[in-house]
């Protein structure tokens, strides 16, 4: 009787170590894909503001530097008018503050410092000295200054005129690309 005792609980041992060994193999395929890597589980974001959107966004590496691309789009009811300097602010945690860009139509064609109403630009900000890696989430604080373009603000002049001017202020998370 002792005998089958002990063949039951070698059955018993066997069954459940098989189970564990199938376990650890997903557990370790699962650990060699990155699911469990916190960079994994961050959201990529850019958000300025819900009439002045912000989005869609890239960051890829140009030749080993950084380059931002987002797009803004112009809800506010009015056009906008984008200065050629200082307008656009990204700050990153290690390299400051980058303030050259450029101006792009959606498809791609340099586009006027103008953004009518309904209507959206591309901006791409060379993020030159800023140390990112592919694959790695940077994250930034980011500031564009516009001027309105309201009849109500401009009168009878044209834009842009020597009105105010409005900063608005986000944030983007982007996870670092290679270019395509």
């Amino acid at each position: 009787m002792s005998s089958k005792k002990g063949q039951a609980a070698m059955e018993y041992l066997m069954t459940y170590g098989w189970a564990l060994v199938a376990l650890v193999v997903v557990i370790a395929a699962l650990m060699a894909t990155g699911a469990f890597n916190p960079s994994y589980l961050i959201g990529e974001e850019c958000t300025l503001q819900p009439d002045l959107s912000c989005g869609p966004h890239i960051m890829y590496l140009d030749g080993g530097e950084p380059v931002l691309k987002f797009r803004v789009n112009n809800g506010l009811g009015y056009d906008i008018w984008i200065a050629d300097n200082g307008a656009v602010d990204v700050e990153t945690s290690d390299q400051g503050h980058h303030t050259d860009y450029n101006l792009l139509d959606p498809d791609g064609t340099p586009a006027n410092n103008l953004v009518e109403q309904g209507s959206a630009v591309v901006i791409e900000v060379p993020l030159n000295g800023l140390n990112a890696v592919k694959g790695e989430i940077q994250r930034m604080k980011l500031s564009l200054t516009y001027t309105s373009c309201a009849p109500e603000v401009i009168g009878t002049g044209t834009c842009p005129a020597d009105g105010s001017q409005h900063i608005i202020s986000g944030r983007v998370i982007a996870r670092v690309e290679e270019k395509t």
